[in-house]
């Protein structure tokens, strides 16, 4: 039996384009979608989450005053992070060094002698440890575990995303960290810009391609 034509071209239904608003198909000859009504040519697609996280709404970004109760959470948390960490490994010699140095007073070793070093070697151990290490695997663990987002961003209700709305990878996490110092470095404008960006992002953000989206 031979093919007529109508056989052979394609169908009204088979053409179609994915609302950004909505997600769903509708006919991409027209200007708007046929179920919400959204203009397809001007609104541009947002970004949706190919991972589903229970709460996460891809339409509202963290504004900066949610992300800085996060910050100030996180903040706190680290800091005990840190007593516990001086603890165990007794990296309290270096941190009371530094004191002495911020203070201008004589550098003592534990025996009391005064160490001449302009910057001693447990003043550099405990810098390492307590201001790099445990900030750095306390905020790229948990910006890249499920919960996607460190304790202080689940407290104020936020979730950390890469641009397409997934869970970001551990080295992403890294680089968004360490971006924060930079932001930091420049008298904090990569913050400030937070209130400007479209999507809120700061630079640490953009640099790191990443997305703070409310749960």
């Amino acid at each position: 039996m031979k093919n007529t034509i109508d056989d052979v071209l394609p169908k009204a239904g088979d053409f179609g384009m994915y609302c950004s608003k909505c997600g769903k198909k509708t006919d991409d000859s027209g200007r708007y979608c046929q179920w919400c009504g959204a203009d397809l040519k001007a609104a541009p697609p947002k970004p949706l989450l190919r991972r589903k996280v229970m709460g996460i709404r891809t339409e509202d970004f963290a504004g900066p005053g949610r992300r800085f109760i996060a910050l100030i959470i996180d903040i706190i948390f680290v800091i005990i992070i840190d007593i516990f960490v001086m603890g165990v490994t007794g990296l309290t010699e270096g941190v009371r060094m530094a004191y002495q140095i911020i203070r201008g007073y004589p550098v003592t070793d534990r025996y009391g002698d005064v160490v001449t070093s302009i910057l001693p070697t447990p003043v550099i151990y405990s810098f390492a440890v307590l201001i790099i290490l445990v900030p750095w695997l306390y905020f790229a663990f948990l910006d890249s575990s499920r919960n996607q987002g460190t304790l202080g961003k689940i407290a104020a209700r936020v979730a950390v995303t890469d641009i397409n709305g997934s869970r970001i990878t551990f080295a992403r996490g890294t680089l968004h960290f360490f971006a924060m110092y930079l932001s930091a470095f420049i008298f904090f404008v990569g913050f400030i810009i937070i209130l400007f960006t479209r999507q809120k992002q700061g630079l640490h953000d953009i640099i790191a391609g990443c997305l703070m989206f409310r749960q």
